[in-house]
């Protein structure tokens, strides 16, 4: 008697409920509203304003959409290289075919073989970013400092970011080189059409090789200042790899400062190939680099040459010798 009660009175309230339910969803459909008649009318054509483009890691995707894009892979600009930088990426997008793109492009082909302008962009894209005013006063400037046509090609093909810095840095910088090294005017525009990259280059990195130079490997202020207007790469090297170059030629070879001074360009090379054919000059016992002594061999024997001019010339046996030997150490 009370289960079937209590089972009779379950449905009833499951019934009601349903119905409640039913009853809420119509009045809520009412509430909304109704759908219009013809949706089409009440919308408004955009696409005349400006193309639409999905979020992409890849720029291929917008290419047949993207005029901008479709030059620069005629100039053979890498996008696949300007991809990974997304900031980049949504910059390009929005430049203009002919008040940016085309307007910097003749800009450039009076300092940039037209061949180089595809890398050129490649490696700096935001160059199409700056206005034309501004890329224009940042040449003139370099040309009242007396550097001369051939010099400012060379030092905007080289430091592709030399344009980026304004005309106020770029003078801070060559301000600062030419006072840290006592330069002359003639010298500090060797120095920048030589090696553009050292004056836009960080300068905490610059001061601190210049210490180790001095400090740790001991060449004076003329001898630093020979170095810079001759090796100036040797100051966008990584300081810990200087230092052991210079401390194996001179702690290990005894090689003299002067004779580094004078073929300075064996600091450049990675130590591991300068001790492996120490070593195996020193086990034939020619490992002799006093030129005033017999069987002389100059240091730069140890970085020039293939192996096998290496062993004919100097080690006096044949490659295959230095080849066992390596596979020793």
């Amino acid at each position: 008697m009370n289960l079937s009660y209590t089972i009779r009175r379950y449905f009833l309230i499951s019934v009601k409920s349903n119905i409640r339910f039913v009853t809420n969803s119509v009045n809520l459909l009412d509430v909304r509203g109704k759908i219009p008649e013809n949706p089409v009318n009440t919308l408004k054509d955009v696409s005349d304003i400006t193309p639409y483009f999905p979020e992409s890691f890849n720029l291929s995707a917008y290419i047949n959409t993207s005029q901008s894009l479709q030059n620069l892979v005629h100039l053979n600009v890498n996008l696949s290289k300007i991809e990974k930088k997304p900031h980049i990426v949504n910059k390009i997008l929005k430049l203009d075919l002919v008040n940016d793109i085309q307007k910097h492009i003749l800009f450039l082909k009076d300092y940039i073989h037209v061949d180089n302008i595809g890398p050129f962009i490649t490696k700096n894209p935001l160059i199409l970013c700056e206005a034309i005013e501004d890329l224009e006063v940042r040449v003139n400037y370099l040309q009242s400092k007396h550097f001369n046509q051939d010099d400012i090609k060379r030092i905007l093909s080289r430091n592709p970011f030399w344009l980026m810095f304004s005309t106020l840095r770029i003078d801070k910088r060559l301000g600062f080189f030419q006072q840290k090294f006592s330069l002359s005017g003639n010298e500090i525009r060797q120095l920048a059409t030589k090696q553009p990259k050292i004056i836009t280059y960080n300068l905490h990195h610059v001061n601190t090789n210049s210490f180790v130079i001095k400090e740790e490997m001991g060449f004076d202020d003329n001898e630093i200042k020979f170095l810079i207007l001759d090796k100036p790469k040797l100051w966008m090297l990584n300081q810990k790899s200087l230092l052991q170059r210079f401390n194996y030629l001179h702690n290990v070879m005894k090689i003299q400062h002067s004779t580094i001074l004078r073929h300075s360009n064996v600091l450049l090379y990675r130590n591991f190939l300068i001790k492996q054919r120490h070593m195996f000059l020193e086990k034939l016992g020619r490992a002799q680099y006093n030129p005033n002594k017999e069987n002389y061999v100059p240091i730069t024997a140890l970085y020039e040459d293939t192996d096998v001019e290496f062993c004919r010339n100097y080690g006096k046996c044949h490659v295959d010798d230095f080849n066992i030997f390596l596979k020793t150490l």
